[in-house]
């Protein structure tokens, strides 16, 4: 009887020390980060299985850094996390690119982070369009793709949403801090109701909307005609002026005049309180892109894009498909110089900023294998970075990536003279060393002044 008794009691012990063992398991895997798999990501890319694109990187003020964009994944980076088709993502790391944290913001339909800021509170303002109406955006969706903004802490925590737009199709591009308090957002609409029932044609305008620090907007400015015109990027100038640059089909009404080949580069300055100062246009017969614009420590303009034509002021470009190109423009908007980069194929220039020591700091892809990408094509589509003085001289022109499709969409330069950039890869090789990547992935590559790549 003893020894059966002991027996029974001997399993019981083994049974509830099992199921211990068991729930502190469990508790682990949920408090713990999980064990990385033994092929990992390289250590400057971030992502999960499918499509996950950086947008746009920003340096942080605790020394760090912030990358958003979009993500399709529900594994890897984003195991957990995702809420639906295409989701808003924010990923912070530290001065050395570690993780700190990473979320998704929006809701069950496709949401596109397309530019971020650290504003004066200490939070970071996330823009870019929704087509989502629950979750973070429940109830907010006013009909195709809305403009939105998003404000996070600065440990990634949702603080609020809002949505501009009207029925039709709304796209938030571009945000920057007013200095007079609040945010301005540059985009392009469709939308003829709502919150642009100022407008009356349903080709595409640009516009700048002021909001308060709760997104609210306070005034909203269009500006277009017949055909399609869309502001890209936007920058605060001399005096607080507001300068937009894009790209623009019409040659009526606000463009009246100004005959675009197949589309054009506009500059539009307006005052702080958001009436017109300017418009001025470039354009070969052709069509030409501008995607960014910084103000130069020269209170003058830099602004990057692409072009296909090979005349007027894009004489120098024509050498293939598309060429990218960078000019440099005073105060009031006239060219002081430009320079044009292709080979035979497309190439492109999306973000563009100025260095501490006055270089203009431009990234782009290349599809080039020839022109002036000979002997720098890597693969099939390559980041291209390119820096030139103020003064137009050339600095150098040079490629990063792997064999596959590498695209830089943002730049950025640091306080010690190096150079940040992000976009995305599907390359597993070259600079992305790593497992066969199994769609696009978000990275960070962080340069010298003079373009080398400094490793992790």
């Amino acid at each position: 009887m003893t020894h059966s008794h002991n027996t029974s009691g001997m399993l019981i012990l083994i049974s509830v020390i099992f199921t211990l063992f068991l729930i502190s398991c469990d508790a682990e895997s949920i408090t713990q980060p999980p064990d990385k798999p033994d092929e990992q990501e390289s250590e400057n890319t971030y992502g999960g299985s499918s499509d996950d694109l950086g947008k746009t990187i920003i340096s942080t003020e605790d020394g760090g850094f912030l990358i958003v964009g979009t993500t399709t994944s529900s594994d890897g980076l984003f195991s957990g996390i995702d809420r639906g088709n295409r989701d808003v993502f924010a990923l912070k790391l530290n001065s050395d690119g570690n993780q700190q944290w990473v979320n998704t913001y929006g809701g069950s339909n496709s949401d596109w982070a397309m530019d971020v800021i650290e504003d004066s509170q200490g939070n970071f303002v996330i823009t870019g369009y929704n087509r989502s109406d629950d979750e973070q955006f429940q109830g907010m969706n006013r009909g195709e793709n809305d403009i939105f903004l998003i404000k996070i802490s600065p440990s990634g925590e949702f603080i609020l949403s809002r949505t501009i737009g009207g029925s039709d199709e709304d796209y938030g591009y571009a945000i920057t801090e007013d200095p007079n308090g609040g945010y301005l957002i540059a985009g392009s609409t469709r939308s003829v109701n709502d919150n642009f029932s100022s407008r009356s044609n349903s080709s595409k305008d640009a516009f700048v909307v002021k909001t308060d620090f709760s997104g609210q907007p306070q005034w909203i400015e269009n500006f277009g005609g017949a055909e399609n015109d869309e502001a890209y990027d936007l920058t605060i100038g001399p005096n607080n002026q507001i300068a937009v640059v894009g790209t623009f089909a019409s040659g009526n009404s606000d463009f009246s005049g100004r005959n675009p080949g197949e589309s054009g580069v506009f500059l539009w300055k307006l005052e702080p309180n958001g009436s017109f100062n300017s418009l001025y246009t470039f354009s070969g017969s052709g069509s030409d892109v501008a995607n960014s614009i910084v103000t130069t420590s020269d209170n003058g303009f830099a602004i990057a894009g692409h072009t296909d034509s090979d005349d007027n002021i894009f004489q120098d470009a024509g050498n293939g498909q598309s060429d990218a190109f960078i000019f440099k423009t005073n105060s009031f908007g006239n060219v002081e110089w430009i320079n044009t980069y292709g080979g035979s194929n497309v190439d492109e220039l999306y973000s563009i900023t100025e260095s501490d020591d006055g270089s203009l700091i431009s990234v782009g892809h290349s599809a080039s294998s020839d022109g002036d990408f000979d002997e720098l094509d890597l693969g099939s589509r390559d980041i291209i970075m390119v820096s030139t003085a103020l003064n137009g001289s050339g600095n150098f022109l040079t490629t990063f990536g792997g064999e596959q499709d590498d695209i830089a969409e943002s730049v950025i330069a640091l306080p010690n003279g190096n150079l940040a950039f992000t976009g995305w890869t599907a390359s597993s090789d070259g600079d992305f060393q790593g497992p066969q990547r199994s769609a696009r992935d978000i990275y960070k590559l962080v340069t010298s002044p003079s373009g080398k790549v400094q490793l992790p």
